[in-house]
C-alpha cells in the first residue's frame, strides 16, 4: 500500500521510500532526502495540513 509523502504529497511505497520520520507517534515517509530535511525541519507545517482537521477541506 502506497503512502503520501507529507511534504510533496507524492504517492511512494514505504519499502522504496528515501528516508522516514517519527512525528507524534506517527511514521511518515519521504521520496527525498530533500522532503524529509524540510519535515525534519519544521513537521507541524506538513502534519496539520491533511489530520488536524478531518476532512473538512473543500
Amino acid at each position: 500500500m502506497n503512502v503520501k509523502d507529507p511534504v510533496c504529497g507524492m504517492e511512494i511505497d514505504p519499502k522504496e521510500a528515501a528516508g522516514k520520520s517519527e512525528y507524534q507517534g506517527h511514521t511518515y515517509y519521504f521520496c527525498s532526502s530533500d522532503c524529509k530535511k524540510a519535515f525534519d525541519k519544521e513537521p507541524e507545517k506538513y502534519v496539520g495540513r491533511h489530520e488536524e482537521h478531518g476532512g473538512h477541506h473543500h
